[in-house]
């Protein structure tokens, strides 16, 4: 556990260097968040060093200064998404509603490029402090907890957000299942010289999963992102072209969402012997 609190210490390290550039850019931004999300994955394997007190406020706080970051990612991300999409919208109808979209977005991106010093600040400080009891935390306190215990727990909590969503499948429980998925790949990377053969092929699985699932949480923004323009009076000639639009991006989905299903088989599907049963 040793390994996993350096780990830390080093992700939020990197994330404190990054909220205190005067003026991130995009790249400085998508880091500071990934560290984050890092850090909050090896948060949770110190879970029963620390106790659940100190996890909850120390995971609130991470969590709570990546905040100020996510509107530019997500105006980043819909960026991208819709550039990827035009090409295949044709000239007319879809492609008028891509092209329409992208330029309210690109309004949007440069609003949300205007990140606020003061929060950045705040969030470095928090982070900071973090840090610091992270460092306090005894050596005998972390050689209480084993890794595989924390690995199981992420693993089982991943385990049952799928279960959830093959019973119905809302974008709600989606993202759910993605952030599990997505700790535990966090966990393994950090993990995989410690674990048995068998966990490190999870590894693998779980990253392709989720990055299926991050594809798919994408299309869910673009998708709502439509439902709101579509209620502005100047879409309103768009109409046709939404609608065609809208059940394209649900194809993609559905093709998204069966891979995942079928990953999400090959990685919880009950085998004897597995380290993390």
């Amino acid at each position: 556990m040793r390994t996993v609190r350096q780990a830390l210490v080093r992700q939020l390290g990197k994330a404190i260097a990054g909220l205190k550039r005067r003026s991130p850019s995009d790249h400085a931004v998508h880091e500071a968040r990934r560290e984050l999300k890092r850090a909050r994955a090896a948060l949770r394997l110190l879970r029963r060093c620390i106790g659940d007190t100190a996890y909850r406020r120390e995971n609130a706080l991470i969590r709570d200064a990546a905040k100020p970051l996510t509107p530019l990612r997500d105006a980043k991300v819909l960026l991208e998404t819709l550039r990827s999409l035009e090409p295949a919208m044709g000239g007319h109808g879809a492609g008028a509603c891509v092209r329409a979209l992208y330029r309210l977005s690109q309004q949007e991106r440069r609003s949300s490029r205007q990140l606020r010093p003061k929060e950045l600040s705040a969030a470095a400080k928090a982070l900071s402090a973090v840090k610091r009891r992270m460092e306090g935390v005894s050596n005998s306190r972390l050689d209480r907890a084993s890794l595989g215990a924390g690995l199981k727990r992420t693993y089982k909590s991943g385990r049952r957000a799928f279960a959830r969503v093959r019973r119905n499948a809302t974008d709600e429980r989606l993202h759910e299942w993605r952030k599990q998925v997505k700790y535990f790949a966090n966990q393994l990377d950090i993990a995989l010289p410690f674990v048995a053969k068998l966990a490190a092929k999870s590894g693998k699985t779980s990253r392709r999963l989720a990055e299926r699932l991050g594809d798919d949480h994408d299309l869910a923004v673009l998708n709502d992102k439509i439902r709101r323009f579509t209620k502005d009076a100047g879409a309103a000639s768009l109409g046709g072209g939404m609608r065609e639009l809208t059940a394209r991006l649900a194809g993609r989905r559905k093709t998204l969402q069966a891979t995942a299903y079928r990953l999400g088989q090959r990685l919880y599907a009950p085998r004897r012997g597995h380290a993390l049963e």
